[in-house]
């Protein structure tokens, strides 16, 4: 169990302390402007990757599945979160590589924000329909 502990904490770690991460997460977020107002709450979290058979029912999941989450437990996982009021919406990725995973994160994010934006022409419309989508479930 120390292993995990360890792991995340080295994640944290890296997040908090290193000038050029959080430089680097501070340029990532910046494609996030079009998306956001200034209520909107972005959050950069370190989760555990040792964690993920326990987030979801292992016995729901296949065996290609446990597999990809075996390989997933000794990498970085990063998620990105936009926050408005009572919505929210996210995604998460998974690399050996923090700034990779920070940066797989976010494109994934995007990604389905300009999905939403792209089903939706008026800009009321555009914020609803975001909040709907972080309100219906998580995003990952």
């Amino acid at each position: 169990m120390s292993i995990n502990v360890n792991f995340l904490k080295s994640t944290t770690d890296l997040i908090e302390t290193s000038p050029e991460i959080k430089s680097f997460i501070y340029q990532q977020i910046l494609d996030f402007d079009p998306f956001v107002t200034s209520e909107t709450v972005i959050l950069v979290l370190a989760r555990d990757p040792h964690r993920i058979e326990s987030e979801t029912d292992s016995l729901e999941m296949t065996d290609d599945e446990k597999i990809e989450a075996d390989k997933k437990r000794n990498l970085h996982r990063i998620a990105i979160i936009l926050k408005e009021n009572d919505s929210s919406i996210e995604a998460e990725a998974f690399h050996e590589n923090i700034y990779e995973a920070i940066k797989l994160a976010k494109e994934k994010l995007v990604t389905e924000l300009i999905e939403i934006q792209n089903e939706i022409e008026n800009p009321t419309e555009r914020l609803n329909a975001i909040q709907q989508a972080g309100n219906a479930s998580q995003i990952h």
